[in-house]
């Protein structure tokens, strides 16, 4: 009754805050997915528990208190930098629950009175993580004086776009549990919480985290049909260098502060392997020949050539172009539509010495026409069905009804190139 008499006279203040603050917000988090997103959710998920140690913890709370904010400010920020480098969005919609319990007629009742935020914060302009922190807690406070407003009414306000694959205004959120909570004892017994793997889920991703004796632990809960186990678990170590990397400097800009681990930076930094460079693709397609000449090489619909067969054509389209004069250093174009016909055209020209262009038929006249001109081939193999290509200087190969005059020789070629 108090809630309903209360909103009636702050209504209208309220909603215009959030209207104002979620005005052309995006729609969705673009969060990189092992899995296309369903287009209707199952909500099945499952989660990943974590913990941090002491010294990051106490880092953590005495940047915080340093810096004049709570801590769930300062994990706040950190998961936003974590999506923002991730998504490289900069305008970022976090849901986030809060207790709903600041008003006096709550204090004494028992019940279930949580409402979420739709917190959104903005990470553009370069800023450092000590300066965008304080954005958070402006953006935080703001909300919190904004808290009474019903989720659910917000959105039927709002009425954004709706969509059975994903919730609307956000799709992942935080939560900092600080609560204390008291470890059910029973005599003669000992218990343990029994945590399970699998969960029913409603957003993309959640991060829970609380506060305890032994450290900051949480958990990430995630829609396995858009992520894998290991997907979540690199993110959670992503998470903790870069809470490492805050707590020791928080005056960096969000842009440099580190998200690899140690070990995937020293994977990055091995010397590059050494692959063979003493033989050019046509010679190796000649050695897989040899070991396997029977073995189907390529197959389009219900036509298919064995490694011998595809040999032996490339062959034979190499000797005719050399007998038009390619030969190393030489230019020639390849304008076909995507077929047998383009596997021939390119080890054909390879081993007839040249380089090949290639041409796509699907580009505009004018482009194809510039591509030509600047790469003055010489010559131009293509196929019948795109005699109207523009007009060129090129010596034109037509490699699906020229073949009368192609098929002579389908011995290999002296090489004819160097790699």
């Amino acid at each position: 009754m108090w809630q309903r008499q209360w909103l009636s006279s702050n209504l209208e203040r309220q909603l215009s805050y959030w209207k104002q603050q979620l005005k052309d917000a995006p729609p969705i988090l673009e969060l990189p997915t092992d899995r296309p997103r369903p287009p209707v959710q199952s909500f099945r998920g499952r989660n990943l528990s974590f913990a941090l140690d002491k010294e990051l913890t106490s880092s953590l709370l005495a940047l915080s208190q340093r810096s004049q904010v709570t801590l769930f400010m300062t994990l706040l920020a950190a998961f936003a930098v974590l999506l923002s480098r991730y998504t490289q969005q900069e305008d970022l919609v976090i849901g986030s629950p809060i207790a709903n319990r600041h008003h006096q007629e709550l204090e004494s009742l028992i019940g279930f009175f949580v409402n979420i935020l739709a917190l959104r914060l903005d990470l553009k302009d370069n800023l450092s993580f000590q300066d965008f922190l304080g954005q958070v807690r402006q953006t935080t406070l703001e909300a919190y004086t904004h808290q009474d407003l019903p989720f659910e009414q917000l959105v039927e306000e709002l009425q954004p776009e709706r969509t059975l694959s994903h919730s609307p205004l956000f799709q992942v959120m935080f939560a900092l549990q600080n609560a204390p909570t008291k470890t059910l004892e029973l005599p003669g017994l000992s218990l343990t919480p029994l945590k399970t793997e699998t969960v029913r889920v409603r957003y993309d991703l959640v991060l829970s985290m609380e506060e305890s004796e032994q450290g900051l632990k949480g958990s990430w809960e995630y829609n396995s049909d858009l992520f894998e186990s290991a997907t979540i678990s690199r993110m959670a170590e992503h998470f903790q260098t870069l809470l490492a990397a805050i707590a020791s400097a928080p005056e960096q800009p969000i842009y440099k502060l580190p998200l690899l681990t140690q070990s995937e930076q020293q994977l990055l930094e091995k010397p590059l392997l050494e692959y063979e460079t003493r033989q050019c693709l046509h010679q190796l397609f000649e050695e897989q020949v040899e070991r396997s000449p029977n073995a189907v090489a390529v197959e389009e619909g219900n036509d298919r050539l064995t490694y011998a067969q595809l040999n032996a054509r490339a062959n034979q389209l190499a000797h005719h172009l050399q007998s038009l004069g390619v030969k190393p250093d030489v230019l020639v174009g390849i304008c076909v539509e995507r077929s047998i016909d383009t596997i021939v055209g390119i080890l054909g020209i390879l081993k007839a010495g040249g380089a090949y262009v290639p041409l796509d038929p699907t580009y505009p006249t004018e482009r194809l026409a510039f591509m030509l001109e600047d790469s003055q081939v010489s010559i131009l193999l293509t196929q019948e069905k795109l005699r109207n290509l523009p007009q060129q200087q090129a010596t034109v190969v037509y490699i699906d009804t020229d073949w009368q005059d192609i098929s002579q020789n389908s011995e290999n070629q002296e090489l004819r190139t160097c790699p």
